[in-house]
């Protein structure tokens, strides 16, 4: 009967003990479900966040595309706007010729008669047969005597006249009175900046020991040339 007891009681306790290891694994399993709960959520928190900051950033990246789109449709239409503007500029210019270093007269507030004057007798000498529609000094007189003379501008009515008259200006030289006068194109702002880059550019590769250079016009535009070739 004891026997029977003791195997009874036994039993019981084996009971308890498996009971007990039963409880605790499903303890540790609830334990492992709230760990993996919490990085469930954790994770979504993160996607929620990621998908927010990704939703900013298209946004952002919208904006700027369209901020671009219109910035180069403006720069277009300013570009097309100075384009036409230099077109202009060129178109009204293209009749003058200007003329630097002819002295001033001292006694003559406008200079118009002696001006003309001098100018008639510079193209007889050159044996050109044009003569400018008008002649006009450029800027405000001076009461200097040592001051450089202000350019004249001459306005033709025939561009073959100032042709003719680029052609042979070099025999300006070989006269003691006009070897220093010089003709020029009335040229635009941007003509100006693009032929004094033009003339550094030429100073530092002379500079590196090229030789036999010089700025001639081909088809109207200025280029840095070999005049040997």
């Amino acid at each position: 009967m004891e026997d029977k007891l003791d195997t009874l009681i036994k039993s019981v306790n084996d009971l308890k003990t498996s009971n007990n290891k039963l409880v605790s694994s499903i303890n540790s399993l609830f334990d492992k479900v709230a760990t993996l709960t919490n990085k469930i959520n954790s994770h979504s928190t993160q996607l929620n966040t990621l998908s927010t900051e990704l939703t900013s950033l298209t946004t952002k990246v919208v904006t700027l595309e369209a901020n671009i789109a219109s910035s180069n449709i403006n720069s277009s239409a300013l570009i097309n706007d100075n384009l036409i503007s230099e077109m202009i500029d060129r178109q009204s210019r293209r009749n003058n010729v200007l003329l630097f270093n002819l002295p001033e007269a001292p006694n003559d507030s406008t200079n118009t008669s002696s001006d003309l004057t001098s100018i008639q007798n510079i193209l007889d000498f050159l044996n050109l047969k044009s003569k400018p529609n008008s002649v006009t000094r450029l800027g405000k007189p001076s009461s200097s005597n040592t001051t450089k003379p202000r350019p004249i501008k001459l306005h033709f009515l025939d561009q073959k006249d100032i042709f003719e008259l680029f052609s042979c200006q070099n025999k300006l030289k070989s006269n003691s009175t006009w070897k220093d006068l010089r003709f020029s194109s009335d040229r635009t702002k941007q003509q100006q900046e693009y032929m004094s880059h033009l003339r550094q550019e030429l100073l530092n590769r002379q500079s590196k020991g090229e030789q036999d250079l010089t700025i001639k016009y081909i088809k109207g535009t200025p280029k840095i040339i070999n005049s040997k070739n």
